[in-house]
């Protein structure tokens, strides 16, 4: 995935990206990160994703989750409740300094 925009605000970072993940197509997602420490190594998350598929239908999700950053690495670890039914545990690392994420996708 790749990361479109970083917008920084006091007491939280919000990250877009877009990118294919798996069976759910091309898929748009917004993180909320929330400092849970003054050092801000560690990240309250939530968020929403779209997944369009190749059938033209859209699928929506919700995200809540947690995160800790190790200098320009943010690792994730959500858990996301998807339009269709499905419910997953995501993991993902973003690499803020090279713009880029990648994520793994397990059912519940």
């Amino acid at each position: 995935m790749t990361i479109t925009s970083v917008l920084v605000d006091k007491d939280v970072t919000t990250l877009t990206y877009e990118g294919d993940v798996g069976k759910y197509g091309r898929v748009f997602v917004t993180h909320h990160l929330r400092p849970s420490d003054a050092s801000r190594q560690t990240y309250e998350i939530d968020g929403t994703a779209r997944a369009l598929l190749e059938d033209g239908s859209m699928l929506t999700a919700s995200l809540q989750g947690i995160g800790r950053r190790s200098g320009g690495v943010i690792k994730l670890f959500s858990l996301d409740n998807v339009s269709n039914g499905d419910q997953n545990f995501s993991v993902g690392e973003v690499d803020v300094m090279k713009k880029s994420a990648s994520v793994k996708v397990y059912s519940v």
